[in-house]
């Protein structure tokens, strides 16, 4: 089947963060499997500036329409794309928090009928059941639990959807049907399109998908190294997963994370992406105050400069902490010392707060010698420095991206055995 007989749908609203975190992971991996068939965004309220940045990336924006919310209105909105586009003959809708890990896209392939096809979930969730009220609540819970389980073994996920034009179809009607019944059968909540896909399924109108199209890490992750080109593959039961699924408990580990993975590659392809220059300007009040910290003052260093991201939000902050100096910024930033004197011991660690997305790139340079955190949750580095020695500290993401840092510089390190 052409690529152009293709399409790969997600849905997002005008949130940054989500920008950032979600929707450009999604596209530069998606791309960096070869998929080259059509991707379209549904957008929700999407500012002017976004809709013209995926224009520019050759990717469609359709406009959603005000008269469905979107965890349930994206697969209408992508089933009347679909109709729109009458050369499209199979689609596939996905959650925004998803990455493509493998270096091929095959999902496709696995489309053999006129069956919606989804992906299995190792939990039956209780969100499935939360939207059903009303007097047939017992009927249909009976339909989205136990018909469910006698077809597929288990619940499905949502968070990918796929299917042939005429799937699309029948299944967009299918919800209009269901929405009609909100407020009747159904409430609306969170889990309503699960409990719809559900009801769907208990027709017989769903197949299922391998897990490692859209695969959620309760099933474990198996990260297999190649000792050859350093590389580590996610695999579950041997078979590399296609596309990740970053749920909320695992949204900003670096482990598995596309940006700590794929940090050059990222730099390069999402600059097109930033919603603002990302470019750093001098900061001296920023600096003087790093040189007044306790440690910094004692150990030796001098603050020869600092510099910060010019976007909204963005900040860095020194502190004191028992036995060192605490640098706690968000946007892009750097700073710059240099020894005054032979110092013996120069431990630096950088990691991130817990909840939020660390930068693209960390790295220390020693006189321009680089060392980069990878995907560790901490990265320490120690050195002995003579007088003379430029150290810089330096914090790398998109601009206007707003990833956030600790750095901490101490003479003694942390645990010591």
């Amino acid at each position: 089947m052409h690529s152009s007989e293709h399409a790969v749908c997600v849905a997002i609203n005008d949130n940054n963060r989500a920008w950032y975190e979600m929707l450009v992971p999604f596209l530069l991996s998606l791309r960096q499997t070869g998929y080259d068939g059509r991707i379209a965004v549904i957008g929700y309220g999407l500012s002017e500036r976004k809709r013209q940045i995926l224009a520019s990336q050759s990717v469609d924006v359709i406009e959603a329409s005000a008269e469905y919310a979107l965890p349930v209105g994206r697969f209408i909105e992508a089933a009347e794309y679909c109709a729109r586009h009458p050369q499209i003959r199979k689609l596939a809708l996905y959650d925004a928090d998803i990455w493509f890990c493998a270096p091929t896209f095959d999902l496709f392939s696995h489309i053999g009928d006129d069956r919606i096809h989804a992906c299995p979930d190792p939990l039956f969730c209780t969100f499935v059941v939360t939207p059903l009220i009303g007097e047939r609540r017992d009927h249909h819970w009976r339909l989205v639990v136990d018909e469910v389980r006698a077809r597929h073994g288990g619940a499905l996920q949502a968070g990918l959807v796929a299917g042939t034009a005429d799937a699309w179809a029948r299944y967009a009607n299918h919800l209009r049907d269901c929405i009609a019944r909100v407020g009747t059968d159904f409430q609306e909540c969170f889990g309503l399109d699960t409990t719809f896909l559900h009801l769907w399924s208990a027709q017989g109108e769903t197949a299922l998908l391998d897990p490692v199209q859209n695969f959620v890490s309760k099933y474990g992750i198996h990260e297999s190294f190649d000792e050859h080109d350093g590389r580590t593959t996610l695999r579950y039961h041997g078979e590399p997963i296609r596309a990740l699924h970053m749920t909320g408990d695992i949204r900003f580990l670096d482990r598995w994370r596309y940006y700590a993975n794929h940090i050059d590659a990222a730099l390069r392809d999402g600059a097109p992406f930033a919603l603002s220059d990302g470019t750093r300007a001098p900061a001296d009040a920023i600096a003087a105050r790093i040189a007044a910290t306790d440690y910094v003052r004692s150990a030796g260093l001098s603050v020869s400069s600092a510099s910060l991201e010019g976007s909204a939000g963005a900040y860095l902050q020194a502190l004191d902490e028992p036995g060192g100096t605490m640098l706690v910024g968000s946007g892009n930033h750097e700073v710059v010392f240099t020894a005054t004197r032979d110092i013996a011991k120069l431990n630096v660690y950088v990691t991130h707060p817990s909840g939020s997305p660390s930068p693209l790139l960390s790295e220390v340079l020693v006189d321009g010698q680089a060392q980069r955190k990878g995907t560790e949750l901490t990265a320490h580095f120690a050195y002995q420095v003579v007088a003379g020695t430029v150290v810089t500290l330096r914090s790398t993401s998109l601009g206007g991206q707003q990833c956030n840092a600790i750095w901490r510089l101490r003479e003694a390190p942390d645990m010591q055995q």
